[in-house]
């Protein structure tokens, strides 16, 4: 029984056979960096931005279970299965779908550290695209994850909670212009910030666990936590290392930044002026 949701490209070559891989890549408007056209053999694509909420003017918001279910049943992926998630970065978007699958219920939900580039690093197997399997009828259970939305984040701003912000330190602290047209520059009040990339190592793998733990010294565990980016994709990054650290209630802010600095009259604290 594995206790950890983070498992390793050897752990994953052993028991491949046992596990459903979904390839769950996203990557920043207008990115610059090509990611390779390939797929750990046997997994499936997840896509962020289509298994989202039709009704939502904002990019990639949760899915509503009618279109989770029917997304993941054509994946083949059963609900007791044991699902591995990756993605071709190393580790960025992957977490994000991880809690999308514990949204709804979905118990053995893993993230591969290093992602495709590590697995190709170990010379293991790889197909020039996703597998196509015979659909399933996923059945959704209780949620084991959390999602807040603006009018929580205002009454978590109003309350002192903690909140957590995995955007740069530029774009928090409004130094930098936001990637997205239109938003506003700076950050929530009483937020802190500890950006996704940090954790983080040079080859797109996780820091270890206790040097993550460092990272999150200043915040109580076993308090309410809300996690908020950009868009929310390294929000669902935050939340995924503060389970790994044993947080027992964490809230992503499914809407974050793209949300939240497109308003004119909620409370944005900016270092600039």
């Amino acid at each position: 029984m594995l206790t950890d949701p983070l498992v390793n490209v050897d752990w994953l070559a052993e028991n491949i056979d046992g596990v459903r891989l979904v390839d769950g890549t996203w990557s920043m408007p207008n990115s610059a960096a090509p990611l390779p056209e390939t797929y750990i053999k046997g997994a499936v694509e997840f896509d962020i931005d289509a298994i989202a909420d039709p009704s939502s003017e904002l990019a990639h918001m949760r899915p509503d279970i009618d279109t989770f279910t029917a997304a993941v049943s054509k994946m083949g992926i059963n609900p007791n299965d044991v699902v591995v998630i990756y993605d071709r970065h190393g580790v960025f978007s992957a977490p994000r779908v991880w809690w999308t699958f514990r949204l709804f219920g979905h118990k053995n939900v893993y993230v591969l550290d290093g992602g495709l580039p590590a697995w190709v690093a170990a010379g293991h197997k790889t197909a020039p695209r996703p597998q196509s399997y015979e659909a399933s009828q996923y059945e959704a259970t209780t949620a084991l994850a959390k999602v807040a939305d603006i009018d929580e984040m205002l009454s978590a701003i109003a309350n002192g909670m903690q909140i957590v912000d995995a955007r740069p330190p530029g774009r928090f602290n409004g130094t930098i212009p936001e990637p997205r047209p239109g938003l506003a520059s700076g950050h929530m009040p009483g937020a802190t910030n500890i950006a996704f990339g940090a954790l983080c190592t040079a080859d797109s793998h996780f820091k270890p666990l206790e040097e993550l733990r460092r990272y999150f010294q200043s915040l109580d565990l076993n308090a309410p936590i809300y996690t908020t980016c950009g868009s929310g994709i390294t929000a669902a990054g935050l939340a995924f290392t503060l389970t790994r650290l044993g947080a027992s209630d964490v809230r992503v802010y499914d809407g974050s930044w793209a949300e939240y600095g497109a308003r004119t009259n909620v409370p944005i604290v900016n270092e600039n002026t």
